[in-house]
């Protein structure tokens, strides 16, 4: 597994050379750039050609990997335009990983609307969506995962539009939200012992994972019983901090949830 930073809130506001000082001061092989949200790094869906190059030879040169560029384009609209205008979005998001050597874009699915027959129609458009952008990106070795984020945190919704996708490279972000005690969709009851029932309509299709506040009681247990699952499968992907932090101390924190990270994955 490779323990990365997505620079999701916590670094929001630091420049690509202040990203990568923090990253290998505190522990992280890697940086996930979150688009879309006009962060100070600058590598936006828009960015030239020579900026995303420039932000390939930063990272090179110390040391580490861009893991994924992580796209909030979604396909859940019921204009069919805009629908389109995220997809070609994102062809430019993997032009851009290709250009830099990354190997993953993720995208979101993204809301379900609440009646049977619009809902299909949603699940139909996400996958045609995933289906497509995982063919332009295929020739570049490049995987596209949607977000378990949403009305696509249910397993079902999230694994089925996968396999309707039916692309080796397509594939899910587990966003780390365990779906236990939830009042509508799929669910573990309260207080299940085991993730496992999840871990098991689920695991066949991780290609990256988004973890949060591990350290909070009530979903320690969850998360190392995942860790768990997924050292014993072999799974070799990226894991990605997304915690969010923005207190005064972030070397601290992020040095603090390497630790965890690695507690987790050698127990």
């Amino acid at each position: 597994m490779k323990w990365v930073l997505n620079t999701y809130q916590t670094a929001q506001d630091w420049d690509v050379p202040r990203i990568l000082e923090v990253c290998r001061a505190t522990g992280y092989e890697g940086v996930e750039f979150l688009q879309d949200f006009k962060q100070a790094h600058g590598l936006e869906a828009s960015a030239s050609d020579e900026h995303v190059l420039q932000v390939k030879r930063q990272v090179g040169d110390a040391g580490l990997i861009v893991s994924s560029l992580t796209s909030c384009c979604n396909f859940h609209s019921p204009e069919e335009g805009e629908r389109r205008r995220n997809v070609e979005q994102v062809r430019r998001v993997i032009d851009q990983a290709a250009l830099m050597g990354c190997d993953h874009v993720r995208v979101l699915g993204d809301r379900l609307p609440e009646d049977d027959p619009g809902r299909e129609a949603v699940v139909e458009w996400v996958a045609a969506a995933l289906r497509e952008l995982g063919e332009y990106a295929a020739p570049h070795r490049i995987t596209v995962s949607i977000e378990a984020h949403g009305s696509f945190t249910d397993p079902l919704y999230v694994t089925r539009v996968v396999r309707e996708a039916g692309r080796e490279n397509v594939g899910i972000v587990f966003n780390s939200q365990w779906r236990v005690g939830a009042p509508a969709g799929w669910s573990l009851p309260e207080g299940a012992a085991s993730i496992a029932p999840l871990y098991e309509l689920i695991g066949p299709h991780i290609t990256s994972v988004h973890t949060h506040q591990m350290e909070q009681p009530e979903v320690w247990r969850y998360y190392q019983e995942f860790f768990r699952l997924l050292v014993r499968d072999g799974y070799r992907g990226y894991v990605s901090n997304e915690c969010a932090y923005r207190g005064p101390d972030p070397e601290k924190v992020l040095r603090l949830y390497t630790t965890l990270f690695h507690a987790f994955v050698s127990a």
